[in-house]
């Protein structure tokens, strides 16, 4: 388990409150050593419990990140799965899934109208492909 600390809290809430108002993207900003994985956890926690059986998406760019983020997830008490060729598992079973972009590039046509949002870590590093 784990607590948050305010400023996590409140970027937590600011998500949570502009999910509820708009289904535009939403940018968090949060700089090295600010706890990125817990706040995206504890995001992903709270979207699955709201959107009625929907899942969460979770990208980030490599293993070591996909390694880092889904093991603080696990901290929330749930289970999480992976879909990720460089970690050699491609499962899509659990309400959340961490998962790395050209992995699920390759598969798109397994992601369709079950998930009701997209995390991503590392966004500035996406390109437009």
């Amino acid at each position: 388990m784990y607590k948050l600390r305010n400023y996590q809290s409140e970027a937590v809430n600011s998500v949570i409150e502009w999910v509820k108002r708009t289904t535009e993207p939403c940018l968090v900003e949060l700089p090295t050593g600010s706890g990125k994985s817990i706040v995206i956890a504890e995001l992903a926690k709270i979207l699955t419990s709201i959107s009625k059986g929907k899942k969460v998406l979770v990208l980030q760019p490599s293993l070591e990140l996909l390694s880092q983020n889904s093991s603080k997830y696990k901290l929330t008490g749930e289970p999480c799965s992976l879909f990720s060729a460089s970690a050699g598992i491609k499962s899509l079973r659990h309400n959340v899934i961490y998962a790395t972009p050209l992995t699920v590039k390759g598969a798109l046509d397994k992601f369709d109208n079950k998930f009701c949002a997209i995390i991503m870590d590392e966004s500035h590093l996406l390109t437009p492909t």
